[in-house]
Formats: structure tokens, C-alpha cells, sequence
């Protein structure tokens, strides 16, 4: 992507295009792991109900429909590209039963609440498609009150041995499984590769680490998945 490219059109551009079919191929792609990555991120929130909570880039809601399920747990489920929460509003409304979730277009650097609303932020693959890492990272962190946890998910690049398996995945299995699904879905599976790595080069994890420290968080943590290829981190805003 060139240095000029508006970042936040690459969401709208390339997920708008696969937002109804969107959760059983992630499910594979991700070699079955999707939800165990989401139950993981979730175990790291300690939630006593009523409690507010902030799911940046929703997606289809798939977290922030579980967790709206827990009783006394308010969910703001926000994402930049429209077909996404569209398609979340139709799974939330599928089996008839209400739930505590609203849905919300926005970006990720401009949140539209007040600071310390949220007594957690979640955001799932979420950095690799914002224009200033640590601005958002502040923005997300100033909506979430002292004591409270913020938790992401993202791929990762593994090493050792896990890389070359990683790299054959996502130069050729990705693409190739995404040509068979759609057009939509072969430009999905030829970016992912790429997009990753050029993050994790740019944003290694150390440096996510500290960024996390920077912006206040303390007791900040990671921990790899499925042989370092997904990365979960989480911290504790300071009071």
C-alpha cells in the first residue's frame, strides 16, 4: 500500500465485499483457532456486572455478541465499514433474543464517547489498519476508566520452524482458498500475508509492549497462539 493511500479506505475496501460470508471461512482460514482466540481474549477481562464495554472494529460482533450474552454486560460494538455491522446487526436480531449491544460507525482514532465511559476496551485486528498506532492507542486508553482492562487480538508472525509453516499458509493456502470462495475474498487472502508481516516489522512486539506502558496501562502482558502465529495482549489502566 502506498504511503499516500488513505489507510481507513483499506477496511471499507476490502471487507465491505465479504461481510455476509465472513465467519465460517475465517473460521477456517484460521485452521479452526477463531474462537479459541476469542474466548482467550475474553478470559482476559475481569468484568463484575453492570459493566460497559468497548468492541473496536466489531466486525460482524462476533465477541461482542458473546459477550452481550452475559448478564448485566452493556456492549458498544463499533467498526468503520458499514456491511460489517450491518451484518452484526442481523446476527444479533437471528434469534429473536435482545440483547445489550449497540452498533456504531466510527473510527477507531475518533471514538465518539467521553472519556471513561468503558470499564473494558477490547479491539480485535484492529492497528494494522490505522494511520497513527500510538494516537489510537491513547484514544482507545482515554475512554476507559483507571482500573479498567483493554485486551486485543491480532495475527502474529511465529519463528523458528512455525515461519516457514506460516509462510506457506499465508502465500498460497490464503490466496488460493479465497479465490475459490470469491474475488472478494482472493483480495483478502493476498493482502493478509503481506499486511502482517510489514506490521510486525514495523510494530515488533517489544515495541507494542511499551507503546502499551506509554499510554498508561501497567501490568501489560502477551501471550502467543497457535504456534506464535495470532497474539493476544492486555493491561490494567493506571489510576
Amino acid at each position: 500500500m502506498p504511503p499516500s493511500a488513505n489507510v481507513a479506505d483499506v477496511p471499507r475496501t476490502l471487507f465491505a465485499g465479504i461481510a455476509t460470508s465472513y465467519d465460517w471461512p475465517a473460521q477456517v482460514f484460521s485452521l479452526f483457532q477463531y474462537r479459541r482466540w476469542h474466548r482467550l481474549l475474553l478470559s482476559r477481562l475481569q468484568l463484575s456486572p453492570p459493566a460497559r464495554v468497548l468492541d473496536m472494529a466489531t466486525g460482524t460482533g462476533a465477541v461482542a455478541l458473546q459477550l452481550a450474552q452475559r448478564p448485566g454486560i452493556e456492549v458498544a460494538a463499533c467498526d468503520i465499514t458499514r456491511p460489517m455491522l450491518l451484518q452484526a446487526k442481523a446476527l444479533a436480531s437471528r434469534d429473536g433474543q435482545p440483547r445489550t449491544i449497540d452498533l456504531i460507525e466510527c473510527t477507531a482514532e475518533a471514538v465518539p464517547f467521553p472519556d471513561t465511559t468503558f470499564d473494558a476496551v477490547i479491539f480485535t485486528y484492529l492497528l494494522r489498519y490505522v494511520s497513527d498506532v500510538p494516537a489510537t492507542l491513547h484514544e482507545l486508553a482515554s475512554v476507559l476508566r483507571p482500573g479498567g482492562t483493554m485486551a486485543s487480538l491480532d495475527f502474529a508472525v511465529p519463528g523458528g520452524l512455525a515461519y516457514h509453516l506460516w509462510r506457506v499458509h499465508t502465500d498460497a493456502v490464503l490466496p488460493l482458498g479465497g479465490a475459490l470462495l470469491s474475488p472478494a475474498w482472493r483480495r483478502v487472502g493476498g493482502f493478509l500475508g503481506p499486511s502482517i508481516r510489514q506490521f510486525c516489522q514495523r510494530w515488533p512486539q517489544p515495541r507494542l509492549l511499551d507503546l502499551w506502558r506509554q499510554c498508561g496501562f501497567r501490568d501489560v502482558r502477551a501471550k502467543r497462539l497457535s504456534l506464535g502465529g495470532a497474539l493476544v495482549m492486555w493491561g490494567t489502566k493506571s489510576k
